[in-house]
């Protein structure tokens, strides 16, 4: 735990007598000198400062037998659960343990005071003492005695932090777990979105490439790609998706492309593939892989089974690392199947597709338990379709998970839809709620680790 920023631990002076008083009367062991404890050795005492206020003290004494004793430890009660004890006592300990003393004893009343000391300082009780007069805990008429080891608790801190830090990383959720850096995946284009209806789609590969690279300066590091013919309809043309992912490789070699191999609009095997066997600058990082047939408001996008296990055992083949799309429960009952049988695997790229008209409903309960459903080394990306899209990012990085946004998905920027959004629109939206939730933006790079990708296209190798 960290210090509260305005706060600093320092050894007392001589004018501070009165300050350490002050904080120890909350907790009634101000009765200085008395029989409990006879006087204050300024020598043997750290406090805890704020401004001109000391809000905490700790000191001590060494015995004539080579152990040391603790004597006064205590936080102004307005400052308690911000760390500041646990500096206070880390301080006596190591001034303590450079002058060579290796038994600390302490005297405890409260018992969530005596669990705390056990807890981070690897303390043991060791017997009790018959209080003499009112103080500390007036309820409690003995003092636990505690004893340390110093030798052995800063032999084993290091070890101790590096368990504690792997466990809160492992199992904590943010903010007392880190966040992963945020990936944001930028669906540009999609099938649907025409100039006709809003002149910020992209359709022609020049206007791609250019949203593209402006994606990533925003701090995008996937794009996710569809292609057009001159007229604005959706393509499969290898030749055009070449031109793309090229064109996005001579700006900005090591964003990571995702080509489209989308069930929409009756296209054969074949031409779904066909992306999936460009070469060189023109093969992309990624591809989706829709996980079943569903409906969307414009017509079905059809993914019968035999097709989804041959597009991945392609992507396989040609080292492309599947973009998993999902839209509801089922699909992921399909990767599982996929992943059993070892056409997929590794780290898997989830992205979570909610609010469709035959999809899960865009709510915190089927975002839920979706991810819950997520087989092992899954990532996982939130999107909401139209309206949905703000709700389900903002939840999504709340969560710990990643976002895809895009005019693919909403080509709205408001709810009440009375303003078009860009592609920079939708990214600077995320990047702000990022930062107001203090998560970073992942780079390219750190999204390729994240992912199991090479750290450039040419290195990237799918593991199974």
């Amino acid at each position: 735990m960290m210090l509260p920023i305005d706060v600093t631990i320092r050894k007392a002076a001589s004018d501070d007598y009165q300050g350490i008083l002050d904080v120890m009367r909350p907790w009634n062991m101000h009765h200085v000198p008395s029989p409990e404890m006879p006087e204050i050795d300024m020598n043997c005492f750290f406090v805890a400062v704020r401004g001109k206020e000391i809000v905490g003290a700790s000191g001590y004494a060494i015995q004539s037998d080579g152990t040391a004793k603790t004597t006064l430890l205590g936080v102004l009660p307005a400052f308690n659960g911000t760390g500041i004890g646990k500096e206070l006592q880390l301080a006596r300990m190591r001034e303590i343990h450079t002058l060579g003393v290796r038994s600390l004893v302490t005297n405890a009343d409260r018992p969530e005071v005596i669990a705390w000391y056990q807890r981070n300082f690897g303390y043991r009780p060791i017997g009790y003492v018959k209080k003499v007069m009112s103080f500390g805990d007036p309820d409690l008429d003995q003092w636990t005695t505690l004893q340390t080891d110093l030798y052995e608790f800063f032999d084993d801190q290091p070890s101790r932090e590096t368990h504690r830090q792997a466990y809160i990383e492992a199992n904590d959720p943010p903010p007392l777990g880190p966040y992963q850096p945020l990936v944001i995946n930028v669906c540009l284009t999609g099938m649907i979105p025409q100039k006709e209806f809003t002149a910020y789609v992209p359709v022609h590969p020049e206007e791609i490439i250019t949203q593209a690279v402006e994606a990533h300066d925003l701090g995008a590091s996937i794009v996710h790609l569809h292609a057009r013919n001159h007229d604005g309809t959706p393509t499969s043309n290898p030749a055009v998706f070449e031109q793309i992912i090229s064109g996005i490789r001579r700006e900005r070699p090591d964003l990571i492309c995702c080509a489209t191999t989308s069930g929409r609009g009756g296209l054969s095997f074949e031409e779904r593939a066909a992306v999936l066997h460009l070469e060189g600058n023109a093969k992309p990082d990624m591809a989706s892989l829709t996980l079943s047939s569903l409906n969307f408001n414009t017509g079905p996008s059809v993914n019968g089974p035999s097709t989804i296990e041959r597009l991945a055992q392609t992507m396989k083949e040609q080292g492309i690392k599947p973009e998993l799309e999902i839209f509801d429960a089922g699909m992921i009952n399909f990767a599982r199947y996929l992943e059993r049988h070892r056409i997929i695997g590794g780290t898997k790229y989830f992205n979570i597709l909610l609010g469709g008209i035959s999809s899960a409903p865009a709510t915190i309960h089927s975002l839920s338990y979706l991810v819950q459903s997520l087989p092992g080394n899954s990532i996982w990306s939130a999107a909401g379709l139209g309206g949905f899209q703000l709700p389900m990012n903002t939840i999504s990085m709340a969560a710990g998970g990643h976002v895809r946004v895009g005019l693919e998905d909403n080509v709205y920027f408001d709810a009440a839809r009375t303003r078009l959004a860009t592609n920079a629109d939708l990214v600077r939206r995320v990047v702000r709620a990022a930062k107001l939730l203090e998560r970073p933006i992942a780079s390219v790079q750190e999204t390729r680790r994240l992912l199991g990708l090479g750290t450039t296209i040419s290195q990237h190798k799918m593991k199974y």
